[in-house]
């Protein structure tokens, strides 16, 4: 949908000649393209969709330890103003303060309750995601650090990440993350074009975004990350550029190039089903996907790691991401708050999606588990390579775990991924190619079970002939 005013801009042609020198029918005739009504982003394995309902005092016997745990440590804050149209994360919309103090209380319980069950926690890196965490007033956000350093041993050179809303980046909550030891700021502008912002609901303009930034640095804040989005309703390529050259002139530490997930049940999907043609289409979508490179990478001199991060410095590194992705065998990611996710001790679990219910469990005693299973077999790795690729696979670490090599492990799958050229194998590592980050997520899909497709295909019969056609057969 998207219309240039004169000729298509420099840097949009020169992402246009990188994309026409692949094999991109190819691909997609191979299973790897991607698709807006299928699309799923590889953030655990299986899919929260995919996992039965879990029986909590099963967790608790097979991962509990009176040994001390160290955990990525994942908070969720479930609050927000309003809702931005195309987001599909829990969320509560303009709760009282007593409903914030309520899960506050709820959230001190919970750190109490699991920190009894490991023998005590230490956190190599916090991560504070919503939601908004930044609704909290400044109060609140000293109460909610104040439960996390009782019941959590955080290391000292720990990565602590919050998140916050452009609209709510104020001198008194920023005093109050300082003072507890956060060192990493993730705002949320998403776009730096004011028609689409008004469209999605975002109750910022692109100039206080602007002033968001400049207020964090301003307060002291060097590691701040600025997430983006491309695929919005009414989005163009040239919109796209604007914002791109809206990051690039900030300069900061780091910045996310988020694609839109049409996610069922989502305003965005729903406007999407009936209006497509006001949609970005596939292809603009991917000539938005190679300029972030052309722009970032070649441009700006950033360093894209983990696929779709890309960072000015390596001190930058988004330490709680590799914790998540790559080492998650080794530090155990822990989630606390409704809906967050986990992975300990091979368990694979999602928390009550319902803040009332998290409650109601945690206040009795319980741990607030919703769905989740043991992974075995092969499933470990399965999972660790397909998180793992956005970040490059280190084949010596990966033997030490599985006492297996990773190539050796899935030696069909990999040679088909080295001859279609999304991936480079040396011995030391397996790393993406620039045509392999253009579909990582594809890419990490090919390693899915087929016990794991079967479920995909029953939730969405259409996912498997699209994401896994002629692979793995």
């Amino acid at each position: 949908m998207s219309e240039y005013i004169g000729a298509p801009s420099e840097l949009a042609q020169r992402a246009q000649a990188k994309l026409d020198t692949l094999p991109l029918n190819m691909l997609q005739e191979a299973g790897i393209s991607r698709d807006r009504s299928t699309y799923f982003l590889n953030i655990a394995y299986p899919s929260m969709q995919a996992m039965p309902e879990a029986n909590p005092s099963q967790v608790l016997r097979e991962t509990e330890t009176r040994n001390g745990q160290c955990v990525a440590l994942y908070m969720h804050v479930p609050f927000c103003t309003a809702e931005c149209y195309y987001c599909h994360y829990y969320k509560l919309f303009r709760k009282p303060p007593e409903v914030v103090d309520s899960y506050l209380d709820t959230v001190r319980q919970e750190l109490q309750m699991q920190s009894q069950r490991f023998g005590g926690l230490e956190a190599a890196s916090v991560y504070v995601g919503g939601g908004t965490p930044s609704y909290m007033s400044a109060g609140q956000i000293d109460r909610f650090f104040q439960s996390i350093h009782e019941n959590v041993s955080v290391q000292g050179d720990a990565e602590i990440s919050f998140e916050m809303h452009p609209e709510s980046v104020t001198d008194d909550r920023l005093a109050v993350l300082q003072a507890h030891g956060v060192n990493r700021i993730n705002i949320g502008i998403e776009s730096f074009s004011d028609e689409l912002l008004r469209s999605e609901n975002r109750r910022h303009t692109a100039e206080e975004a602007r002033a968001a930034y400049n207020r964090a640095v301003s307060a002291g804040f060097r590691n701040v990350n600025l997430d983006l989005i491309y695929g919005l309703k009414g989005q163009t390529v040239p919109m796209w550029e604007e914002s791109l050259q809206a990051v690039s002139d900030l300069q900061p530490a780091s910045a996310t190039m988020y694609y839109l997930r049409l996610k069922r049940g989502t305003p965005e999907y729903q406007l999407w089903k009936r209006h497509p043609e006001t949609f970005p289409t596939d292809d603009e979508l991917l000539l938005m996907h190679a300029m972030n490179f052309e722009h970032m990478e070649g441009d700006q001199g950033y360093v894209q790691n983990p696929v779709d991060w890309f960072i000015r410095d390596p001190k930058y590194f988004h330490t709680y991401q590799d914790h998540n992705w790559r080492r998650s065998d080794e530090t155990q990611l822990l989630g606390i708050g409704p809906s967050a996710y986990s992975y300990v001790g091979g368990w694979q679990y999602y928390n009550k999606n319902d803040t009332d219910q998290w409650q109601q469990e945690v206040s009795a005693g319980n741990l607030p588990i919703w769905k989740g299973e043991c992974l075995t077999g092969d499933e470990p790795m399965r999972r660790t390579v397909m998180l793992g690729m956005k970040m490059g696979m280190d084949r010596s670490s990966f033997a030490q775990t599985y006492r297996t090599d990773v190539i050796e492990a899935f030696p069909e799958t990999w040679d088909r991924l080295h001859q279609l050229g999304l991936v480079d194998i040396s011995s030391d590592a397996v790393d993406l190619t620039y045509t392999g980050k253009l579909f990582a997520d594809e890419v990490g899909q090919q390693f899915y079970s087929d016990q794991m497709k079967g479920r995909m295909e029953a939730i969405d019969p259409e996912l498997v002939s699209t994401t896994w056609p002629q692979f793995n057969q």
